[in-house]
């Protein structure tokens, strides 16, 4: 199969992905000619030993086609940030960066805390290292300039009856009760987007101009308002470091790395003021080139942002600078240039770029080396008090979700060294039991987990736990001796007791809390749980949904299929304008106008 696919690739740009036996990806890449790139993965005497343990676990791979390189490079961005391949150079923890949005695509725009970019039509500013960057951002902001953050419905010809709390203690302008018109409205928006961009010396003056204004027609409180903006404003400004006179917009980018770990400090100058200072840590760099880590990170870092400036400054020339440059002015609308200086004040930023990068890192890497050393001692407390014969380093946990035997589902969780490793995830839809039967369902999980297990040859886990008591922990001890894998410890821990079973007869065991390594089993048990509840309430919703739009007039299973794939849920559908249903595949604007009427006149928007 694999050979076959090796001698079809096409000679056209495109992205490749490689995965292993299990299906899983392990890479994806660009390339101007698909077939000259991916072949090279396969020849041998590779010099990285990074490549040859990757040659060694490809099993399967799948190809793109593009138009063009630098469509294949924005693809290959997006399919590294959703799924993280271990092969690939990537931000740690890229999926939880928050952002700043506005909605620009509202009569009157909210400012909200978002995890998510889209090409909505918002204007996103960020990313931001923590919630509390962001969260301090948006206290400044509501402060200065009271939007609304609520999740309302407002329109233009649209009135509520009453406003919110928020209206009544001033942090917001009352847009949805019409104290505010939508021209007024969009002037703040405005002041808000040039806050954020660090114009603060152009907003300054037109805030001042305004309080003035407001006083010189004797409209005292609002020009008391424009005041206080004027003064917190001002005390923001003098926070901020000038480094640059003039309106110069420029990124630094500082690199330093140790081991399979890098650091990128980014210093953030907007108007000629070091903006912001954000430090992102990169996992998977292995013997990659400082220009290779680089490009990996401006590739996510600037992937779908709407603050790119028109200058970054960078240690090493990367090495596709003409691509870089193409792909940046494309997201940016206007040319970037990239700078390695080697003198002058910017290779003295630079350096003091690089210096904060090196320190981050070295603090990051000591604080890992603690928390490794408290999960070894807490692992082999959890060893001791269970009596277990090996270390307990990889645990899997099991939970059983369902509502009276409906859409029941299974989950396993996996914690190694003591952390949830996500990726390894699984979810089970249960196909042979029927009925209120948890124990059953539970069997049925176990069983197709392990008999997996067997057939890819993997190693089992260390220790499975099941969210339950006596009679499951025997039912799946029974299983495990069916499936002749007795060697495997299996426990239950029950959630109202918070009692520790073991098989046979051996007398359950009250959790102790003050344990570190006990705690682990409660925790385990936990995300389990919530892992399978989650699952469970997506599929309940989704059904429910399903079963809700077979009402629609003129929609068919298809057309429910493609709205529901598109908008994932009733809640996205509800708040969806007729613009926004017609880009979904076979939803044309007259159907789309027929859905949302449907939608208002049977959900009570």
């Amino acid at each position: 199969m694999l050979k076959e696919k090796l001698e079809q690739l096409p000679v056209q740009s495109g992205v490749y992905i490689l995965k292993d036996q299990m299906g899983e990806i392990l890479y994806v890449g660009k390339a101007r000619s698909l077939r000259h790139r991916v072949r090279s993965y396969f020849q041998k005497g590779a010099e990285s030993p990074r490549i040859r343990m990757l040659q060694e676990r490809i099993a399967d791979l799948e190809v793109l086609i593009t138009s063009n390189e630098v469509e294949a490079m924005i693809l290959e961005s997006n399919l590294i940030k959703k799924h993280q391949p271990p092969f690939n150079i990537r931000l740690k923890d890229d999926k939880t960066y928050p952002y700043l949005k506005i909605t620009l695509q509202e009569d009157f725009p909210r400012i909200i805390k978002t995890r998510e970019l889209r090409r909505d039509g918002a204007r996103y500013f960020g990313p931001y290292t923590s919630v509390e960057a962001v969260n301090r951002t948006l206290k400044w902001l509501l402060r200065l300039f009271p939007l609304r953050t609520c999740k309302r419905k407002i329109e233009s010809e649209q009135k509520w009856e009453r406003a919110c709390l928020n209206y009544h203690i001033e942090k917001c302008l009352g847009p949805c009760i019409g104290a505010v018109s939508k021209e007024d409205y969009r002037e703040w928006v405005e002041k808000v987007i040039l806050f954020l961009e660090g114009k603060q010396e152009k907003l300054l003056k037109e805030v001042q101009q305004a309080m003035q204004e407001a006083a010189r027609r004797q409209e005292y409180e609002q020009a008391a308002e424009y005041r206080d903006a004027f003064q917190a404003m001002q005390q923001v400004r003098e926070r901020q470091e000038v480094v640059w006179s003039g309106d110069e917009e420029k990124d630094i980018l500082g690199l330093a790395r140790e081991g399979d770990r890098a650091c990128i400090q980014v210093f953030q100058i907007r108007h000629g003021r070091l903006l912001g200072r954000e430090h992102f840590f990169l996992e998977g760099t292995g013997d990659g080139e400082p220009e290779v880590v680089l490009t990996a990170f401006m590739k996510q870092y600037y992937l779908g942002s709407r603050g790119i400036p028109r200058e970054i400054i960078i240690p090493e020339e990367p090495g596709e600078k003409k691509l870089i440059r193409t792909w940046l002015a494309r997201e940016a609308g206007y040319q970037v240039e990239l700078t390695v200086p080697r003198r002058g004040k910017k290779a003295r930023l630079l350096n003091l770029a690089r210096d904060n990068a090196g320190h981050q890192l070295q603090q990051e890497l000591q604080m890992e080396n603690e928390r490794k050393r408290r999960e070894e001692k807490d692992l082999e407390k959890l060893q001791k008090a269970l009596g277990l014969d090996s270390f307990p380093r990889i645990i899997e946990g099991f939970d059983i979700s369902t509502t009276a035997g409906r859409e029941a589902v299974g989950s396993m969780v996996v914690f190694v060294q003591g952390r949830p490793a996500a990726e390894r995830y699984r979810r089970f839809k249960i196909r042979e039991v029927q009925g209120s039967n948890d124990v059953g369902m539970l069997e049925e999980v176990l069983k197709r987990r392990l008999r997996r297990l067997k057939q890819e040859g993997q190693s089992p886990p260390d220790l499975l736990l099941i969210d339950g008591g006596k009679g499951q922990v025997n039912r799946i001890a029974q299983v495990l001796k069916e499936l002749e894998m007795p060697d495997i410890p299996v426990i239950g821990l029950a959630k109202k007791e918070e009692k520790i079973f073991f098989p046979g007869k051996t007398p359950a065991r009250q959790l102790d809390l003050s344990n570190r390594g006990l705690q682990l089993l409660q925790r385990v048990r936990d995300e389990a749980h919530r892992f399978a509840l989650g699952y469970h309430r997506r599929l309940r919703l989704r059904s429910m949904t399903h079963s809700l739009l077979e009402d629609i007039p003129g929609i068919g299973p298809r057309k429910r299929q493609a709205l529901l794939d598109h908008f994932g849920s009733l809640a996205a559908l509800r708040q969806a304008d007729i613009g926004e249903l017609s880009q979904v595949p076979g939803i044309n604007r007259k159907t789309a106008q027929t859905i949302r009427n449907w939608l208002q006149e049977n959900l009570h928007y």
